[in-house]
């Protein structure tokens, strides 16, 4: 898939084959965020497998899991009832997307607050591990 193909908050198929240890394996469903000035690089954000069980809030998933989901590498996302790991993000190229993920024939698109939220929680995650 190319680069320019991508639309901004989809969620997309991405083979992370060649993982060691507890590094995401496989097909896992991920978030991408263009790389200003690498052509066909990505930051990619992995999302947990989307639960059978939705939860209302924050509140309501830490009580059913004993997590909290204001950790600072993860972000919750209700569209999917899924989590944005970013603590298992990666630099990908292009080429490991294997399509978007879709339900009913649609793709699957995050809100543009989430985006917008993840991508800032991205940034301080770096600037944690640069610091």
């Amino acid at each position: 898939m190319k680069k320019n193909e991508l639309t901004k908050g989809s969620i997309y198929h991405i083979n992370f084959s060649g993982n060691i240890g507890a590094e995401i394996n496989n097909i896992h469903l991920g978030i991408i965020f263009p790389i200003p000035g690498l052509k066909n690089m990505m930051f990619c954000i992995p999302l947990t497998s989307p639960r059978v069980k939705h939860f209302k809030s924050n509140d309501d998933f830490k009580k059913k899991n004993g997590r909290n989901l204001n950790h600072f590498s993860w972000y919750y996302l209700a569209k999917t009832d899924s989590i944005a790991k970013l603590d298992q993000m990666r630099v990908i190229s292009s080429s490991r997307i294997i399509g978007p993920y879709k339900i009913n024939q649609e793709n699957q698109v995050i809100t543009k607050i989430d985006y917008e939220k993840i991508k800032i929680k991205l940034i301080k995650y770096i600037n944690k591990i640069l610091s």
